[in-house]
């Protein structure tokens, strides 16, 4: 996952410093602290994950609102590095639902638990996990989000069948990521999943394209939900 694992990045496949090296200088190059490799400097990471040019093009409201979260319900943010989403889960499923935000990079996850503590967010907390293994509990989960993450799991039909056992009954796994194209945020086209892709993959891990939306500029917003569903129960 991403330096967690979103916005976030750990490029496992790369074994050379010198190719590491690059990738990071990259990544900052494009205000995005390159994922696959756990950055020491968490307030350079959330300085990134939470410049406020952001809010113009993730457009964290309307997402939020897209989703049509419930209270009561259960959202897992994978890759969620400084809780950017993650907190506004927590407000929009509160006051019985949880937000949970997931991330590979001890520091980050740190940094997430202790703005649940100063903003009085009970119901949101966040966990270290493994780059190829979320460790969600069966059933536990109404929605699945990655935000600017999937580019930077390693095998991603292996993660994503991990997946489908921690959906309830009607879940949902949303996946936001950047178009596979030369933007002015963002990894390099180089290091983006296509459209397509992703959907490929999803397919071939069991699931289903349910939904798209196509407010964001430089991203793709897709729902899937399990291949045997009969529709998104979320509607």
């Amino acid at each position: 996952m991403r330096t967690s694992i979103g916005f976030r990045e750990l490029p496992i496949a790369i074994v050379a410093a010198t190719v590491l090296l690059a990738k990071v200088a990259n990544a900052q190059q494009h205000n995005v602290p390159s994922a696959h490799h756990a950055f020491s400097d968490v307030a350079q990471q959330v300085k990134w994950l939470e410049d406020p040019e952001r809010d113009k093009w993730q457009k964290p409201d309307e997402v939020v609102a897209a989703l049509g979260l419930k209270p009561g319900e259960t959202i897992v943010d994978i890759g969620a590095g400084s809780g950017y989403f993650t907190r506004r889960f927590a407000k929009a499923v509160a006051p019985d639902g949880k937000a949970i935000g997931l991330d590979i990079e001890p520091g980050l996850v740190d940094y997430m638990n202790s703005q649940a503590k100063k903003l009085g967010l009970a119901n949101y907390e966040a966990r270290v996990v493994k780059p190829d293994d979320p460790g969600l509990a069966p059933h536990s989960s109404d929605v699945i989000f990655m935000c600017d993450a999937y580019h930077h799991i390693e095998n991603h039909v292996e993660y994503l069948k991990r997946l489908t056992p921690a959906l309830k009954q009607g879940g949902v796994i949303v996946l936001v990521d950047f178009k596979k194209e030369k933007l002015p945020v963002g990894p390099p086209p180089e290091h983006k999943v296509a459209r397509q892709q992703a959907i490929d993959e999803f397919s071939r891990a069991g699931y289903r394209l349910d939904k798209e939306e196509r407010f964001l500029p430089y991203q793709y917003m897709l729902w899937f939900v399990p291949a045997g569903a009969t529709a998104d129960m979320r509607s």
